[in-house]
């Protein structure tokens, strides 16, 4: 109910209430406010407001609160009652509702915030002037994002993450998504619909274009309210949304009939259109993108659609980067680079002898040649290396607005990695490990020649705590290496016999914390979340993990604000403190990668580097800001050495590869000592 709706229905209930004359009742238009679950409508004699009878005025003002369902309408008699401080006793107090910014009023329209989306409520004077009192809200839950949810894409989105955090029940979320636009999927000329036999039929949609699986090439963008009008006249047909992706929901018939008319017209249609994915214009034709079809399907697989932009940007890209490689090949001149090769869809990759050379940037949305997906999804991989190097370059204080510089503590991390690749088999036998591992930073290697303009890494214990997503990415293979035991033995053998039980305790909670995160299918996976479901903390680690939980569930901020809660933490030196540091601004703020990692970044450049490896393989490089990709002249390094992780250790990449194995075996990464 909308406020002109609340006054016009007060108008109605007091037309035979008052008398006549200066005694007959009106509205105060100036007084009316949004209360909970209503509206708060103040009211008084027609002789008062005017000025003309004084005498006859009602004090304290009434008030009529007009429920949101269309109940009866009732005078809030605690709010008469209240009145602010001095002589002028009209001047009572409200309460106002203080919303979660999570909820979006412009989403669906019409929908009411509902209670459990209301932080608490603060008193003022219809004046507006706030008294300072604060009344909690016991049934506040909090928002989709900051619960683990990921970034909705649609309307219907946004209202099913309401759903999920119990906002709204399944028959309000039913209600309102009816007049919400979702995709029907079309095949043969069809729309899709699913025989359950006795319990119906169902038609089948999608939230989004990013939930629509790769085997559907249009779809049809329909309300829910008008696709079930065609089968009106068979009271068994419900809908099935999003079925094989990680969140299905279904509409059974029976809450149909429930919650909505179907025959009557809404009143708010839309017209219907058809839509296709963008790789179907001819116009991304090149000899360079033979396989773009199966890119972009598994792009959409992922979860990430390319958008038209995108695909003009990576078939120009991918165009002169082929075409340099032929010149190359041929011994002619190369065709001239761009100067800004980001905004031109180029990443800077290197040969085996560190010769750099420009390759096409993958958007972080898919891997180049398609693989099937190993244990771990390659976006969040990818995300969690870009997020650690981001963070490293932020939390030694540099400006994206004057560029991103690549962080000592980040090339230790490709370092890390290096040595994994060379001392490891990608498809081991058994759970064993060579008993050392080779060191990183071959000096002849394309590694250390990549990364020869970053600074030292931090001289501090905790800087080793970088060794864990190295580790964790050795387990990449179904099998003895998929397993965290196996990670254990490689982060150890990284730490090295001289750490201290906080380093190794600390990288041991990283691999599992990055593991959950890489092997995740099912929507985002959260921090909090995971270390909330994670019972197997004991000891100076349980603590701290409880430490972080305590303050990142206080909601309200009774133990402080962010900044408060961060420097709480421990001393911000030992390692345990700035794990904890990093884990905190990660399970509080990491579904707002710039909050976090501005958070982060007060710690400096370990907890900002972990901190941003852990939003990145939660928020994938797409959920990162772009200005911040374009400012880190960089990122082709580090988009190379994660894809070179996920392609060896991989059942489907490099073991599948004799000759680029042997390549890779005497060139790029040599075995052992080489």
């Amino acid at each position: 109910m909308n406020e002109e709706e609340a006054v016009s229905r007060v108008e109605e209930w007091l037309a035979g209430r008052g008398g006549e004359g200066t005694g007959a009742l009106r509205v105060r238009r100036d007084y009316v406010v949004r209360a909970t679950d209503g509206w708060n409508v103040t009211y008084n004699t027609v002789g008062w407001l005017d000025g003309t009878d004084p005498g006859a005025g009602l004090f304290p003002s009434p008030v009529a609160f007009v429920p949101d369902d269309g109940g009866e309408i009732r005078l809030d008699l605690e709010l008469m009652a209240v009145s602010a401080a001095g002589e002028d006793t009209d001047a009572f107090t409200r309460w106002a509702e203080i919303v979660d910014p999570e909820f979006d009023p412009n989403a669906v329209p019409g929908l009411p915030v509902p209670k459990a989306a209301i932080l608490r409520w603060e008193q003022h004077t219809l004046y507006g002037e706030p008294t300072g009192a604060v009344r909690a809200n016991p049934d506040h839950r909090p928002g989709p994002r900051f619960s683990g949810r990921p970034a909705p894409e649609s309307p219907v989105e946004t209202l099913l993450g309401y759903l999920r955090v119990e906002w709204i029940t399944p028959e309000e979320f039913v209600h309102w998504m009816l007049d919400l636009d979702v995709l029907a999927p079309i095949k043969d000329g069809h729309l899709q619909a699913r025989d359950f036999g006795d319990a119906g039929a169902r038609f089948v949609v999608y939230t989004s274009e990013a939930q629509m699986p790769s085997e559907y090439t249009a779809w049809q963008r329909v309300q829910p309210r008008a696709l079930l009008r065609r089968a009106k006249d068979n009271p068994g047909v419900g809908l099935l949304v999003n079925p094989g992706r990680p969140e299905t929901f279904n509409v059974y018939p029976e809450t149909l009939r429930q919650v909505a008319d179907l025959g009557l017209p809404s009143g708010t249609e839309r017209p219907e259109s058809v839509g296709r994915p963008a790789y179907f214009s001819g116009e991304y034709a090149s000899p360079a993108v033979a396989n773009l079809r199966s890119l972009v399907d598994q792009a959409r697989d992922n979860g990430y659609p390319l958008s038209s932009e995108e695909l003009t940007r990576y078939t120009q890209a991918a165009t002169l980067a082929f075409e340099r490689s032929r010149a190359k090949h041929d011994g002619r001149p190369l065709p001239e680079l761009p100067e800004d090769l980001f905004a031109n869809g180029l990443v800077t990759h290197f040969y085996d002898n560190g010769e750099p050379r420009p390759a096409a940037w993958t958007f972080g949305k898919f891997y180049d040649p398609t693989l099937p997906i190993g244990s771990f999804a390659y976006p969040r991989l990818l995300g969690a290396y870009v997020g650690f190097a981001l963070g490293d370059a932020l939390g030694s204080g540099a400006d994206p607005a004057g560029g991103l510089p690549l962080g000592g503590l980040t090339r230790q991390l490709l370092f890390h990695t290096e040595s994994v690749i060379r001392g490891l088999d990608p498809t081991p036998d058994k759970p064993e490990i060579p008993a050392s591992l080779p060191a990183g930073g071959r000096p002849d290697g394309w590694v250390a020649k990549a990364t020869e303009g970053a600074g030292p890494a931090p001289a501090e214990f905790s800087a080793m705590l970088a060794t864990a997503l190295a580790a964790t990415v050795t387990g990449g293979v179904q099998g003895p290496a998929d397993s965290t035991f196996y990670a254990m033995k490689v982060v150890r053998e990284l730490v090295g016999s001289a750490a201290g039980h906080e380093v190794v305790h600390g990288a041991e909670l990283l691999v599992n914390v990055f593991r959950a995160q890489l092997a995740a299918r099912n929507g985002e996976p959260a921090v909090a979340n995971f270390l909330e479901g994670f019972d197997e903390y004991s000891g100076e680690v349980g603590e701290l993990v409880k430490t972080v939980l305590d303050l990142r569930n206080d909601v309200d901020g009774t133990d402080g604000d962010d900044v408060e809660q961060f420097d709480s933490i421990g001393d911000g030196r030992t390692p345990l403190s700035v794990l904890g540091r990093a884990l905190f601004a990660a399970a509080k703020r990491g579904y707002d990668a710039e909050a976090a990692l501005a958070l982060a970044a007060r710690g400096g450049t370990v907890t900002a580097a972990l901190t941003g490896a852990m939003v990145g393989a939660r928020l994938t490089v797409p959920g990162l800001p772009e200005s911040w990709l374009a400012a880190f002249a960089d990122l082709g390094v580090v988009d190379a050495m994660a894809g070179d992780a996920y392609y060896y250790f991989n059942r489907f990449g490099l073991p599948r590869e004799p000759e680029e194995r042997r390549r890779w075996d005497a060139n790029r990464y040599p075995r052992g000592d080489q």
